[in-house]
Protein backbone atom coordinates (compact mmCIF):
# COMPACT_ATOMS: atom_id res chain seq x y z
CA UNK A 1 0.00 0.00 0.00
CA UNK A 2 1.05 3.61 -0.58
CA UNK A 3 2.72 5.73 2.08
CA UNK A 4 0.20 8.61 1.99
CA UNK A 5 -3.20 6.99 2.51
CA UNK A 6 -4.55 3.44 2.58
CA UNK A 7 -8.22 2.63 2.14
CA UNK A 8 -10.41 -0.38 2.65
CA UNK A 9 -13.79 -0.95 1.03
CA UNK A 10 -17.05 -1.17 2.91
CA UNK A 11 -17.43 -4.75 1.73
CA UNK A 12 -14.04 -5.71 3.19
CA UNK A 13 -14.96 -4.02 6.50
CA UNK A 14 -18.13 -6.10 6.78
CA UNK A 15 -16.20 -9.28 5.98
CA UNK A 16 -13.63 -8.33 8.61
CA UNK A 17 -16.27 -7.85 11.30
CA UNK A 18 -17.93 -11.15 10.47
CA UNK A 19 -14.57 -12.86 10.72
CA UNK A 20 -13.95 -11.25 14.09
CA UNK A 21 -17.32 -12.36 15.39
CA UNK A 22 -16.72 -15.92 14.21
CA UNK A 23 -13.64 -16.05 16.42
CA UNK A 24 -15.69 -15.39 19.52
CA UNK A 25 -15.14 -17.98 22.24
CA UNK A 26 -17.81 -19.46 24.47
CA UNK A 27 -15.61 -19.25 27.57
CA UNK A 28 -14.93 -16.07 29.49
CA UNK A 29 -11.24 -16.90 29.61
CA UNK A 30 -10.51 -16.55 25.90
CA UNK A 31 -10.12 -14.15 24.30
CA UNK A 32 -9.24 -11.36 26.69
CA UNK A 33 -12.16 -8.90 26.63
CA UNK A 34 -9.81 -6.06 25.82
CA UNK A 35 -7.51 -7.98 23.50
CA UNK A 36 -6.72 -6.28 20.23
CA UNK A 37 -8.68 -7.68 17.33
CA UNK A 38 -8.98 -6.83 13.67
CA UNK A 39 -6.94 -5.22 10.95
CA UNK A 40 -4.76 -2.44 12.31
CA UNK A 41 -4.55 -0.62 8.99
CA UNK A 42 -8.17 0.25 8.24
CA UNK A 43 -8.15 3.45 6.21
CA UNK A 44 -10.97 4.30 3.86
CA UNK A 45 -13.16 6.97 2.29
CA UNK A 46 -16.70 7.33 3.65
CA UNK A 47 -19.68 9.48 2.78
CA UNK A 48 -19.64 12.97 4.33
CA UNK A 49 -20.87 13.08 7.93
CA UNK A 50 -24.03 15.18 8.25
CA UNK A 51 -23.69 17.81 10.98
CA UNK A 52 -26.70 19.00 12.99
CA UNK A 53 -26.64 22.07 15.22
CA UNK A 54 -29.30 20.62 17.54
CA UNK A 55 -27.40 17.43 18.26
CA UNK A 56 -24.05 16.26 19.59
CA UNK A 57 -22.05 15.26 16.51
CA UNK A 58 -19.44 12.55 17.05
CA UNK A 59 -16.77 12.12 14.38
CA UNK A 60 -15.54 8.59 14.91
CA UNK A 61 -11.84 8.06 14.38
CA UNK A 62 -12.87 4.91 12.54
CA UNK A 63 -14.47 7.04 9.81
CA UNK A 64 -11.48 9.33 9.31
CA UNK A 65 -9.00 9.37 6.49
CA UNK A 66 -5.59 9.13 8.04
CA UNK A 67 -1.92 8.91 7.25
CA UNK A 68 -0.20 5.54 7.02
CA UNK A 69 1.71 6.03 10.27
CA UNK A 70 -1.55 5.68 12.22
CA UNK A 71 -3.26 2.36 12.91
CA UNK A 72 -6.82 1.46 13.81
CA UNK A 73 -7.33 -0.39 17.09
CA UNK A 74 -10.34 -2.70 17.45
CA UNK A 75 -10.97 -4.05 20.96
CA UNK A 76 -13.74 -6.44 21.93
CA UNK A 77 -15.12 -6.35 18.39
CA UNK A 78 -15.55 -2.61 18.15
CA UNK A 79 -13.51 0.33 16.97
CA UNK A 80 -11.88 2.06 19.93
CA UNK A 81 -9.25 4.51 18.67
CA UNK A 82 -6.53 5.27 16.18
CA UNK A 83 -2.96 5.40 17.42
CA UNK A 84 0.50 6.20 16.18
CA UNK A 85 2.76 3.32 15.15
CA UNK A 86 5.55 5.34 13.54
CA UNK A 87 6.99 8.86 14.00
CA UNK A 88 4.78 11.85 13.08
CA UNK A 89 3.52 14.15 11.84
CA UNK A 90 0.07 12.58 11.63
CA UNK A 91 -2.82 13.63 9.42
CA UNK A 92 -6.46 12.86 10.28
CA UNK A 93 -9.42 14.30 8.39
CA UNK A 94 -13.18 14.01 8.07
CA UNK A 95 -15.57 15.13 5.34
CA UNK A 96 -18.58 16.97 6.75
CA UNK A 97 -21.87 18.24 5.35
CA UNK A 98 -23.65 21.23 6.92
CA UNK A 99 -27.05 22.75 6.10
CA UNK A 100 -25.96 26.34 6.78
CA UNK A 101 -23.05 28.48 7.93
CA UNK A 102 -22.54 27.85 11.63
CA UNK A 103 -19.88 27.66 14.35
CA UNK A 104 -19.09 24.49 16.28
CA UNK A 105 -16.92 23.74 19.28
CA UNK A 106 -14.47 20.91 18.61
CA UNK A 107 -13.56 18.57 21.46
CA UNK A 108 -11.13 15.66 21.04
CA UNK A 109 -10.99 12.44 23.04
CA UNK A 110 -7.23 11.96 23.14
CA UNK A 111 -4.34 10.31 24.93
CA UNK A 112 -0.80 11.60 24.48
CA UNK A 113 1.90 13.64 26.15
CA UNK A 114 3.56 16.72 24.64
CA UNK A 115 1.18 16.75 21.69
CA UNK A 116 1.04 19.82 19.45
CA UNK A 117 -1.19 20.16 16.46
CA UNK A 118 -3.19 22.25 14.05
CA UNK A 119 -6.94 22.08 13.53
CA UNK A 120 -7.95 23.40 10.12
CA UNK A 121 -11.25 23.89 8.34
CA UNK A 122 -12.20 25.95 5.27
CA UNK A 123 -8.88 27.74 5.06
CA UNK A 124 -8.66 28.67 8.76
CA UNK A 125 -6.24 27.05 11.19
CA UNK A 126 -6.06 26.84 14.97
CA UNK A 127 -3.08 25.68 17.00
CA UNK A 128 -3.66 23.42 20.00
CA UNK A 129 -1.64 21.47 22.51
CA UNK A 130 -2.38 18.66 24.94
CA UNK A 131 -0.40 16.73 27.52
CA UNK A 132 -2.60 13.88 28.68
CA UNK A 133 -1.23 10.84 30.50
CA UNK A 134 -4.76 9.38 30.61
CA UNK A 135 -7.64 9.54 28.17
CA UNK A 136 -9.16 13.01 28.33
CA UNK A 137 -11.39 15.43 26.47
CA UNK A 138 -9.48 18.41 25.09
CA UNK A 139 -11.13 21.50 23.63
CA UNK A 140 -9.44 22.29 20.31
CA UNK A 141 -11.30 25.52 19.56
CA UNK A 142 -14.24 26.65 17.43
CA UNK A 143 -14.54 26.19 13.67
CA UNK A 144 -16.94 27.68 11.15
CA UNK A 145 -18.66 25.27 8.81
CA UNK A 146 -20.06 26.56 5.54
CA UNK A 147 -23.20 25.32 3.85
CA UNK A 148 -22.46 22.15 1.91
CA UNK A 149 -19.27 20.13 2.06
CA UNK A 150 -16.43 20.84 4.49
CA UNK A 151 -13.13 19.17 5.34
CA UNK A 152 -11.99 19.15 8.95
CA UNK A 153 -8.35 18.16 9.43
CA UNK A 154 -6.01 17.52 12.33
CA UNK A 155 -2.28 17.66 11.82
CA UNK A 156 -0.40 16.34 14.84
CA UNK A 157 3.18 17.53 14.78
CA UNK A 158 4.49 15.66 17.81
CA UNK A 159 6.60 12.51 17.47
CA UNK A 160 5.26 11.30 20.80
CA UNK A 161 2.77 8.45 21.16
CA UNK A 162 -0.66 9.73 20.19
CA UNK A 163 -4.15 8.18 20.41
CA UNK A 164 -7.47 9.61 19.28
CA UNK A 165 -10.91 8.05 19.71
CA UNK A 166 -13.22 10.70 18.25
CA UNK A 167 -13.96 14.36 17.83
CA UNK A 168 -17.15 15.93 19.14
CA UNK A 169 -18.68 18.89 17.32
CA UNK A 170 -21.36 20.84 19.15
CA UNK A 171 -22.94 24.23 18.56
CA UNK A 172 -21.98 26.46 21.56
CA UNK A 173 -25.47 27.56 22.63
CA UNK A 174 -26.78 24.00 22.37
CA UNK A 175 -23.83 22.78 24.41
CA UNK A 176 -24.63 25.26 27.17
CA UNK A 177 -28.31 24.29 27.10
CA UNK A 178 -27.80 20.56 27.56
CA UNK A 179 -25.13 21.11 30.23
CA UNK A 180 -27.52 23.30 32.21
CA UNK A 181 -30.35 20.80 31.91
CA UNK A 182 -28.19 17.79 32.82
CA UNK A 183 -26.78 19.48 35.91
CA UNK A 184 -30.26 20.53 37.04
CA UNK A 185 -31.54 16.94 37.17
CA UNK A 186 -28.33 15.31 38.45
CA UNK A 187 -28.86 13.13 41.51
CA UNK A 188 -26.51 13.11 44.50
CA UNK A 189 -28.16 10.49 46.68
CA UNK A 190 -26.96 10.32 50.26
CA UNK A 191 -28.00 6.67 50.52
CA UNK A 192 -25.48 5.83 47.80
CA UNK A 193 -22.72 8.06 49.13
CA UNK A 194 -22.89 6.43 52.57
CA UNK A 195 -23.80 2.87 51.53
CA UNK A 196 -20.28 1.58 52.16
CA UNK A 197 -20.77 -1.44 49.93
CA UNK A 198 -23.30 -3.36 47.90
CA UNK A 199 -23.36 -6.56 45.87
CA UNK A 200 -23.38 -6.98 42.09
CA UNK A 201 -24.57 -10.05 40.17
CA UNK A 202 -24.33 -11.06 36.50
CA UNK A 203 -26.99 -13.79 36.58
CA UNK A 204 -29.05 -14.19 33.42
CA UNK A 205 -30.23 -16.83 30.95
CA UNK A 206 -26.59 -17.89 30.50
CA UNK A 207 -25.91 -18.78 34.15
CA UNK A 208 -24.60 -22.34 34.48
CA UNK A 209 -24.59 -24.93 37.27
CA UNK A 210 -21.39 -25.89 39.04
CA UNK A 211 -21.58 -29.39 37.55
CA UNK A 212 -23.21 -30.73 34.43
CA UNK A 213 -23.48 -29.63 30.81
CA UNK A 214 -27.18 -28.83 30.79
CA UNK A 215 -28.52 -25.30 31.23
CA UNK A 216 -32.19 -25.00 32.14
CA UNK A 217 -34.67 -23.45 29.68
CA UNK A 218 -35.27 -19.76 30.37
CA UNK A 219 -38.75 -20.12 31.92
CA UNK A 220 -37.74 -23.00 34.19
CA UNK A 221 -34.61 -21.20 35.34
CA UNK A 222 -36.72 -18.23 36.38
CA UNK A 223 -39.51 -20.30 37.94
CA UNK A 224 -36.98 -22.23 40.04
CA UNK A 225 -35.23 -19.13 41.41
CA UNK A 226 -35.76 -18.75 45.17
CA UNK A 227 -36.14 -15.00 45.77
CA UNK A 228 -36.44 -15.28 49.55
CA UNK A 229 -33.23 -17.29 49.77
CA UNK A 230 -31.47 -14.72 47.59
CA UNK A 231 -32.67 -11.74 49.64
CA UNK A 232 -31.72 -13.47 52.90
CA UNK A 233 -28.23 -14.04 51.51
CA UNK A 234 -27.93 -10.37 50.56
CA UNK A 235 -29.08 -9.33 54.04
CA UNK A 236 -26.59 -11.74 55.59
CA UNK A 237 -23.78 -10.14 53.58
CA UNK A 238 -24.55 -6.68 54.97
CA UNK A 239 -24.94 -5.16 51.50
CA UNK A 240 -26.82 -1.86 51.39
CA UNK A 241 -27.86 -2.32 47.76
CA UNK A 242 -27.87 -4.79 44.87
CA UNK A 243 -26.82 -4.22 41.26
CA UNK A 244 -28.71 -6.93 39.36
CA UNK A 245 -28.20 -7.72 35.69
CA UNK A 246 -31.53 -7.32 33.98
CA UNK A 247 -29.64 -8.43 30.85
CA UNK A 248 -26.05 -9.39 30.17
CA UNK A 249 -24.82 -10.12 26.67
CA UNK A 250 -28.20 -11.38 25.45
CA UNK A 251 -31.62 -9.77 25.57
CA UNK A 252 -33.57 -11.97 27.99
CA UNK A 253 -35.58 -10.25 30.75
CA UNK A 254 -37.05 -12.14 33.72
CA UNK A 255 -40.37 -10.28 33.70
CA UNK A 256 -43.38 -9.88 31.37
CA UNK A 257 -42.07 -6.87 29.45
CA UNK A 258 -44.40 -6.15 26.50
CA UNK A 259 -42.01 -3.77 24.72
CA UNK A 260 -39.50 -6.61 24.33
CA UNK A 261 -42.19 -9.08 23.26
CA UNK A 262 -43.15 -6.73 20.42
CA UNK A 263 -39.62 -6.94 19.03
CA UNK A 264 -38.81 -10.60 19.59
CA UNK A 265 -40.70 -13.52 21.16
CA UNK A 266 -39.51 -15.95 23.82
CA UNK A 267 -37.28 -13.52 25.71
CA UNK A 268 -39.54 -12.57 28.62
CA UNK A 269 -41.18 -14.64 31.38
CA UNK A 270 -44.65 -14.89 32.90
CA UNK A 271 -43.13 -14.76 36.38
CA UNK A 272 -42.08 -11.25 37.34
CA UNK A 273 -38.85 -12.24 39.06
CA UNK A 274 -37.52 -8.70 38.86
CA UNK A 275 -40.67 -7.40 40.55
CA UNK A 276 -40.54 -9.98 43.32
CA UNK A 277 -36.89 -9.15 43.92
CA UNK A 278 -37.65 -5.43 43.99
CA UNK A 279 -40.46 -5.97 46.49
CA UNK A 280 -38.44 -8.19 48.85
CA UNK A 281 -35.40 -5.90 48.81
CA UNK A 282 -37.61 -2.86 49.38
CA UNK A 283 -39.15 -4.52 52.42
CA UNK A 284 -35.63 -5.05 53.82
CA UNK A 285 -34.55 -1.48 53.11
CA UNK A 286 -32.04 -2.64 50.49
CA UNK A 287 -31.78 -0.49 47.36
CA UNK A 288 -31.89 -1.92 43.83
CA UNK A 289 -30.00 -0.92 40.67
CA UNK A 290 -30.44 -2.68 37.32
CA UNK A 291 -27.41 -3.37 35.14
CA UNK A 292 -28.27 -3.26 31.42
CA UNK A 293 -26.28 -4.62 28.47
CA UNK A 294 -28.19 -3.97 25.25
CA UNK A 295 -27.00 -7.19 23.61
CA UNK A 296 -24.20 -6.00 21.34
CA UNK A 297 -21.69 -8.53 20.00
CA UNK A 298 -18.79 -8.91 22.41
CA UNK A 299 -16.15 -11.39 23.51
CA UNK A 300 -18.41 -13.43 25.79
CA UNK A 301 -21.69 -13.39 23.87
CA UNK A 302 -23.55 -12.81 20.63
CA UNK A 303 -27.28 -12.26 20.17
CA UNK A 304 -27.63 -11.67 16.43
CA UNK A 305 -31.35 -12.57 16.36
CA UNK A 306 -32.14 -9.80 18.83
CA UNK A 307 -29.87 -7.24 17.19
CA UNK A 308 -31.30 -7.94 13.77
CA UNK A 309 -34.86 -7.54 15.07
CA UNK A 310 -34.06 -4.41 17.14
CA UNK A 311 -32.14 -2.51 14.44
CA UNK A 312 -28.73 -3.00 16.01
CA UNK A 313 -27.06 -4.05 12.77
CA UNK A 314 -28.26 -1.02 10.83
CA UNK A 315 -25.87 1.83 10.08
CA UNK A 316 -28.45 4.23 11.49
CA UNK A 317 -29.01 3.15 15.12
CA UNK A 318 -32.12 5.32 15.63
CA UNK A 319 -34.47 2.32 15.68
CA UNK A 320 -32.24 0.43 18.12
CA UNK A 321 -32.17 3.27 20.66
CA UNK A 322 -35.91 3.82 20.37
CA UNK A 323 -36.47 0.15 21.16
CA UNK A 324 -34.12 0.40 24.12
CA UNK A 325 -35.93 3.53 25.35
CA UNK A 326 -39.28 1.73 25.15
CA UNK A 327 -37.93 -1.12 27.29
CA UNK A 328 -36.39 1.24 29.84
CA UNK A 329 -39.59 3.27 30.06
CA UNK A 330 -41.74 0.21 30.68
CA UNK A 331 -39.35 -1.23 33.26
CA UNK A 332 -39.01 2.11 35.04
CA UNK A 333 -42.74 2.67 35.26
CA UNK A 334 -43.31 -0.92 36.34
CA UNK A 335 -40.99 -0.82 39.36
CA UNK A 336 -41.26 2.86 40.29
CA UNK A 337 -39.58 3.93 43.52
CA UNK A 338 -38.40 0.36 44.18
CA UNK A 339 -35.87 0.75 41.37
CA UNK A 340 -33.16 3.18 42.48
CA UNK A 341 -30.71 3.22 39.60
CA UNK A 342 -29.33 1.99 36.29
CA UNK A 343 -25.87 0.85 35.24
CA UNK A 344 -25.55 0.96 31.43
CA UNK A 345 -22.58 -1.03 30.15
CA UNK A 346 -20.78 -0.56 26.82
CA UNK A 347 -21.07 3.22 26.81
CA UNK A 348 -18.62 3.63 23.92
CA UNK A 349 -21.11 1.82 21.68
CA UNK A 350 -23.72 4.42 22.60
CA UNK A 351 -21.31 7.32 22.18
CA UNK A 352 -19.88 6.25 18.81
CA UNK A 353 -22.70 4.58 16.87
CA UNK A 354 -20.24 3.74 14.08
CA UNK A 355 -18.06 1.52 16.28
CA UNK A 356 -18.95 -1.29 13.84
CA UNK A 357 -17.50 0.46 10.79
CA UNK A 358 -20.81 1.67 9.39
CA UNK A 359 -21.46 5.21 8.24
CA UNK A 360 -24.63 7.26 7.90
CA UNK A 361 -27.50 8.04 10.24
CA UNK A 362 -27.02 9.36 13.76
CA UNK A 363 -23.45 9.56 14.99
CA UNK A 364 -24.22 9.17 18.70
CA UNK A 365 -27.10 8.13 20.92
CA UNK A 366 -29.42 10.75 22.37
CA UNK A 367 -28.34 10.43 25.99
CA UNK A 368 -30.91 13.00 27.06
CA UNK A 369 -33.75 10.75 25.87
CA UNK A 370 -32.17 7.56 27.22
CA UNK A 371 -31.65 9.05 30.67
CA UNK A 372 -35.18 10.47 30.66
CA UNK A 373 -36.53 7.01 29.83
CA UNK A 374 -34.36 5.48 32.56
CA UNK A 375 -35.88 7.81 35.18
CA UNK A 376 -39.52 7.11 34.29
CA UNK A 377 -41.42 6.16 37.42
CA UNK A 378 -38.77 7.61 39.72
CA UNK A 379 -37.07 10.93 38.84
CA UNK A 380 -34.59 10.38 41.68
CA UNK A 381 -33.27 7.23 40.04
CA UNK A 382 -29.51 7.35 39.39
CA UNK A 383 -27.88 6.59 36.03
CA UNK A 384 -24.36 5.76 34.88
CA UNK A 385 -22.79 4.83 31.55
CA UNK A 386 -19.70 2.64 31.80
CA UNK A 387 -17.06 4.21 29.55
CA UNK A 388 -14.24 1.95 30.80
CA UNK A 389 -10.92 3.91 30.57
CA UNK A 390 -12.32 6.58 28.26
CA UNK A 391 -13.84 9.88 29.42
CA UNK A 392 -17.51 10.04 30.31
CA UNK A 393 -19.85 10.00 27.35
CA UNK A 394 -22.45 12.50 28.57
CA UNK A 395 -23.40 14.91 31.33
CA UNK A 396 -26.77 13.14 31.57
CA UNK A 397 -25.61 10.78 34.29
CA UNK A 398 -25.19 10.85 38.03
CA UNK A 399 -22.37 8.56 39.11
CA UNK A 400 -19.14 7.04 37.84
CA UNK A 401 -19.37 3.39 36.74
CA UNK A 402 -15.86 2.71 38.07
CA UNK A 403 -15.09 -0.67 36.51
CA UNK A 404 -12.23 -2.29 38.46
CA UNK A 405 -11.34 -1.83 42.13
CA UNK A 406 -10.27 1.77 42.63
CA UNK A 407 -9.53 3.96 45.63
CA UNK A 408 -10.33 7.66 45.52
CA UNK A 409 -9.08 10.66 47.44
CA UNK A 410 -9.56 14.38 46.94
CA UNK A 411 -13.32 14.08 46.46
CA UNK A 412 -15.74 16.80 47.47
CA UNK A 413 -18.58 15.17 49.38
CA UNK A 414 -18.03 12.00 47.35
CA UNK A 415 -18.00 13.86 44.04
CA UNK A 416 -15.14 14.30 41.58
CA UNK A 417 -14.20 18.01 41.67
CA UNK A 418 -12.33 17.94 38.35
CA UNK A 419 -11.11 15.74 35.52
CA UNK A 420 -12.91 13.28 33.23
CA UNK A 421 -15.69 12.65 35.74
CA UNK A 422 -16.13 16.12 37.22
CA UNK A 423 -19.44 16.44 39.02
CA UNK A 424 -20.17 12.70 39.15
CA UNK A 425 -20.56 10.68 42.33
CA UNK A 426 -17.56 8.39 42.79
CA UNK A 427 -18.12 4.63 42.77
CA UNK A 428 -16.16 1.48 42.00
CA UNK A 429 -17.21 -2.07 41.10
CA UNK A 430 -15.00 -5.15 40.97
CA UNK A 431 -15.03 -8.94 41.00
CA UNK A 432 -14.51 -10.62 44.37
CA UNK A 433 -13.62 -13.88 42.67
CA UNK A 434 -12.29 -14.34 39.12
CA UNK A 435 -15.11 -13.44 36.75
CA UNK A 436 -18.16 -11.23 36.45
CA UNK A 437 -20.61 -14.09 35.89
CA UNK A 438 -20.67 -17.88 36.02
CA UNK A 439 -21.27 -18.86 32.37
CA UNK A 440 -18.68 -21.62 31.95
CA UNK A 441 -19.79 -25.22 32.33
CA UNK A 442 -18.43 -27.67 34.93
CA UNK A 443 -16.46 -25.06 36.86
CA UNK A 444 -16.40 -24.14 40.52
CA UNK A 445 -16.34 -20.49 41.49
CA UNK A 446 -12.78 -19.43 42.28
CA UNK A 447 -11.77 -18.49 45.85
CA UNK A 448 -12.12 -14.83 46.86
CA UNK A 449 -9.22 -12.66 45.71
CA UNK A 450 -9.60 -10.30 48.67
CA UNK A 451 -9.72 -11.11 52.36
CA UNK A 452 -12.30 -9.69 54.72
CA UNK A 453 -9.60 -7.51 56.27
CA UNK A 454 -8.66 -6.05 52.89
CA UNK A 455 -12.28 -5.30 52.03
CA UNK A 456 -12.97 -3.74 55.42
CA UNK A 457 -10.01 -1.41 55.00
CA UNK A 458 -11.22 -0.39 51.53
CA UNK A 459 -14.79 0.12 52.70
CA UNK A 460 -13.76 2.26 55.67
CA UNK A 461 -11.71 4.45 53.36
CA UNK A 462 -14.65 4.69 50.97
CA UNK A 463 -17.12 5.60 53.72
CA UNK A 464 -14.78 8.30 54.98
CA UNK A 465 -14.69 9.76 51.45
CA UNK A 466 -18.42 9.13 50.81
CA UNK A 467 -18.40 6.71 47.91
CA UNK A 468 -19.53 3.04 47.72
CA UNK A 469 -17.91 -0.21 46.59
CA UNK A 470 -19.92 -2.71 44.53
CA UNK A 471 -18.62 -6.23 45.12
CA UNK A 472 -19.43 -8.58 42.25
CA UNK A 473 -20.19 -12.22 43.14
CA UNK A 474 -20.46 -15.08 40.70
CA UNK A 475 -23.72 -16.97 41.00
CA UNK A 476 -24.59 -20.51 39.93
CA UNK A 477 -27.69 -21.33 37.92
CA UNK A 478 -29.61 -22.26 41.09
CA UNK A 479 -29.00 -18.81 42.59
CA UNK A 480 -26.34 -19.92 45.07
CA UNK A 481 -22.98 -18.23 45.57
CA UNK A 482 -19.60 -19.45 46.76
CA UNK A 483 -19.68 -20.39 50.49
CA UNK A 484 -16.13 -19.05 50.83
CA UNK A 485 -17.13 -15.68 49.39
CA UNK A 486 -20.20 -15.48 51.59
CA UNK A 487 -18.09 -16.23 54.66
CA UNK A 488 -15.79 -13.32 53.75
CA UNK A 489 -18.82 -11.04 53.47
CA UNK A 490 -20.18 -12.19 56.82
CA UNK A 491 -16.93 -11.03 58.40
CA UNK A 492 -17.16 -7.73 56.52
CA UNK A 493 -20.69 -7.25 57.80
CA UNK A 494 -19.52 -7.91 61.35
CA UNK A 495 -16.81 -5.27 61.08
CA UNK A 496 -18.79 -2.62 59.17
CA UNK A 497 -22.47 -2.99 60.09
CA UNK A 498 -22.47 -4.38 63.61
CA UNK A 499 -20.29 -1.81 65.34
Amino acid sequence: MGKDMMYISKKYWVVLLLALISLQAQSQDSPDPYAETGNNAIKRVVDPIVINSKEVNVLSGGLAEKSANLKTTVLNFMFQWIESEAPGPYIIKWNLKASKVENFEVVARVLGEDVNGVLSCNGKSYDFASNEKEWSEVNLGTVELRKGLNTLQLEIKSDQKFNLSALKLIEPSYSAKIDEEALKIRQKANWFKDAGYGLMFQWTNRATPEKGDTVKPWDKKINDFDVDKFVNMVEESGAAYVIWSMTWGQQYISAPIKSLDKIIKGRTTKRDLLGEMANRLYEKGIKLIFYYHYGYDCYHSKDSTWLQAAGGYKADKTELYQNINNILTEVGNRYGEKLNGWFFDGAQRYYDTHFDGTSGGISTANFRKISQAAKKGNPQRMVTYNSWILPRVTEYQDYYAGEGLKQFTGLEDGVFPEGNYKGLQAHTCFTLEKKWGHIDKNTTIAPPEYSAEELVERIRHARKNRYPLSINLEMYEDGSVSPKSLEVLRKVRGAIRLK
